[in-house]
């Protein structure tokens, strides 16, 4: 029983780690991207298309490459995100735009 019970500790230390807010420090695709298009802009919790802000409602991580998923279904992936440059690529019409960043 002592086991289980060292066990369940790393996962509430984890969870008292994680807020509402996304993580504490700031994924590598926040900030303001020039995509050509439209600068579109990200926090740990939002993305702004130029026009209307959308809440992110989970983040998946792959090496340099996210996955963004929103509450209507819609699904963004940000490929190959360095400290300069993105690839911005829609999960509805597969549309890529390679983005800089502004700021």
């Amino acid at each position: 029983m002592r086991s289980g019970s060292a066990a369940l500790l790393p996962a509430i230390v984890l969870a008292a780690c994680v807020s509402p807010e996304g993580p504490s420090d700031p994924y590598a695709f926040v900030g303001s991207w020039d995509c050509g298009v439209e600068t579109f802009t990200f926090t740990n919790t939002s993305y702004n298309n130029g026009t209307t802000t959308y809440p992110i409602r989970s983040v998946e991580r792959d090496g340099r490459n996210f996955t963004l998923r929103f509450g209507n279904g819609y699904i963004l992936a940000l490929a190959a995100v360095t400290e300069t440059g993105l690839t911005w690529v829609s999960g509805t019409t597969g549309d890529q735009l390679n983005c800089l960043r502004v700021k």
